[in-house]
């Protein structure tokens, strides 16, 4: 398990199936996905990732600082606005993928005339290292 703080440079790749639409000749329109992907990339660019649903650590937040209380109260102490808490128990590729995957699928259920059949999210944390999230509409449906 790999808990020390450290860094990455992410990658995220997607790749969507689905209907095109006739009226467009898209399934989606890579604008409306660059956004979705960018907004997300932009709230956690520079910052620590912090899994708030990680068990062993214990997140709060007093005035502009954010503590991590890990083995001892204040393990980590940070400005609130360098960092990113992540509904997530580990900042894993996996992990990361997975929810990156499930906002943007989100996102793009707004979008209208969208007949998206599948989304495939690459989280790579250096080059060769990444994990992908697959959603498909028929495993949301059942």
């Amino acid at each position: 398990m790999c808990e020390r703080l450290h860094g990455h440079n992410y990658r995220i790749g997607a790749r969507v199936a689905g209907n095109v639409d006739p009226a467009t000749g898209f399934v989606v329109d890579f604008a409306v996905l660059k956004q979705a992907l960018r907004d997300l990339a932009d709230r956690m660019d520079h910052r620590v990732l912090v899994p708030t649903r990680n068990p062993t650590l214990r997140v709060r937040e007093e005035g502009e600082q954010l503590f991590v209380d890990y083995h001892w109260p204040g393990w980590l102490a940070l400005p609130r606005a360098h960092t990113c808490l992540l509904p997530v128990t580990h900042t894993t590729a996996e992990l990361l993928a997975e929810y990156v995957a499930r906002e943007v699928w989100n996102r793009l259920g707004d979008a209208d005339g969208l007949d998206l059949e599948r989304l495939e999210l690459e989280v790579e944390e250096s080059p060769g290292q990444g994990a992908t999230y697959r959603i498909e509409r028929r495993s949301i449906d059942d």
